[in-house]
């Protein structure tokens, strides 16, 4: 065994579908919900997102009390007691994979960091578990293509994380689309941008937490690093991991993914042909890994392409837009950035050739499509706890989660290693181009 104690973490990990043959349990088969019975929910992970999530589930149980809290599970006991307090004194854990073997679960709720996800979710999924897990779907882009086909042969629900998707905006962006209002889209763009002196993903380090911290200070850091590289505890990894790329993909995989998936769901959910990512680290120096400043930018067999471009040390980026050959519909923003271009209404403007058809069809010079704004996050918790129970698709499936993980891994790989990236999608496989 390694100075970590990871040897047996990482056979573990193949054991659980991510490089060896995936294990079968007593726990393997679901739950099956009558029409009154309470769908019991656990929560891996109790940092600040899964905090949020859980404050979603308690509310969602005001208005329909089907969902109980049952399990928390967190590798720092200070989150974790607070966790099962909040859950009315739900059982704690400190390793998932005690957690998960337990057969009166129905659904799992991740918010580790991104290395740990595919691995929990997989586990989650073979012992009978439907499993919400927070954006990115996975690490890599070879992960999501496990995840993705794993869910399908079991039949399990997966949701990922990614609440935009549940907004009235883009199923009505879809609409729009398709009826080919805008003509043939050729591009679209979107930015999540904020400006944060202090350096963004600095959160507070809780002083005398670590794996000699005594009682509510103790924090397993073995169980956190899981098969990442084995190193001496350190605070800053810990409590602010997206700033490093062993646990994270930085703005990609945080920020990007709120916006590639939208688009998934108003245009074709395909993988992108070929993918760049650039950008740098322009401000921040404080020993983070990724960049502060970053561009994804994608084409797409439907013939069109992407760019999404962000900060960390400026607010502005590009309006949310979606460029056809006849008209462009034009979003502001939904994330943060500068108050006056959030909005809750789209505008559809003709392209100059086509102002006088577009009156002629529409009515006016310009449509204007309102209750299309930021609805929040609960809606996309209901809609995954509704699809538990009816098994329908949720709307940030795993195959869309995949497609997206795709553009998001490659615009990572393509930044650190300085090429464009390519993706045969036949064969589901990255492809490197000299």
């Amino acid at each position: 065994m390694d100075a970590l104690g990871l040897t047996s973490r990482r056979c573990f990990l193949k054991q659980a579908g991510l490089g060896g043959a995936l294990i079968t349990t007593a726990a393997g088969q679901a739950r099956v919900l009558g029409a009154n019975d309470r769908i019991n929910v656990a929560f891996v992970g109790t940092g600040g997102r899964g905090n949020w999530l859980m404050d979603l589930v308690l509310k969602h149980r005001q208005a329909k009390p089907d969902v109980e809290i049952v399990a928390v599970c967190d590798v720092y006991q200070k989150r974790l007691s607070a966790a099962s307090q909040k859950a009315g004194g739900a059982k704690m854990y400190v390793r998932h994979e005690e957690l998960l073997q337990r057969s009166d679960i129905d659904a799992v709720f991740i918010a580790t960091p991104d290395h740990w996800h595919a691995p929990i979710t997989l586990l989650a999924m073979e012992t009978g578990k439907d499993v919400y897990v927070e954006k990115p779907m996975t690490h890599t882009v070879e992960e999501a293509k496990r995840v993705a086909h794993r869910a399908q042969e079991l039949k399990r629900i997966v949701q990922v994380g990614v609440q935009g998707t549940s907004w009235t905006r883009w199923h009505r962006m879809k609409e729009i689309v398709q009826s080919g209002m805008i003509g043939k889209v050729v591009a679209v763009q979107g930015t999540y941008s904020r400006n944060d002196p202090q350096g963004d993903w600095n959160w507070p380090i809780d002083p005398g937490a670590g794996p000699k911290g005594k009682g509510e200070d103790h924090i397993d850091w073995v169980q956190w690093l899981g098969a990442a590289v084995a190193r001496s505890f350190d605070a800053d990894r810990f409590f602010r991991f997206r700033k490093y790329w062993d646990y994270s993909g930085g703005i990609a995989t945080d920020l990007h993914y709120h916006i590639v998936a939208p688009f998934h769901v108003a245009l074709p959910n395909d993988h992108p042909t070929r993918v760049a990512g650039m950008g740098g680290a322009w401000i921040y120096k404080d020993g983070r890994e990724v960049p502060d400043t970053f561009l994804t930018a994608a084409d797409y067999p439907s013939n069109y392409s992407m760019t999404i471009q962000s900060s960390q040390v400026n607010e502005n980026g590009p309006v949310l837009l979606l460029r056809g050959t006849e008209a462009t519909i034009h979003l502001g923003d939904e994330w943060e950035g500068p108050q006056g271009r959030r909005r809750d209404y789209a505008q559809i403007v003709p392209e100059s050739p086509f102002v006088e058809s577009f009156k002629k069809k529409f009515g006016k010079e310009e449509v204007r499509i309102d209750g299309v704004g930021n609805e929040g996050d609960l809606k996309h918790v209901d809609n995954f706890l509704n699809c538990v129970r009816s098994r329908q698709q949720p709307n940030c499936h795993a195959d869309l989660g995949f497609k997206v993980m795709t553009t998001i891994d490659l615009s990572v790989r393509s930044y650190r290693n300085g090429k464009m990236y390519y993706f045969d999608a036949g064969r589901e496989q990255v492809v490197e181009k000299e």
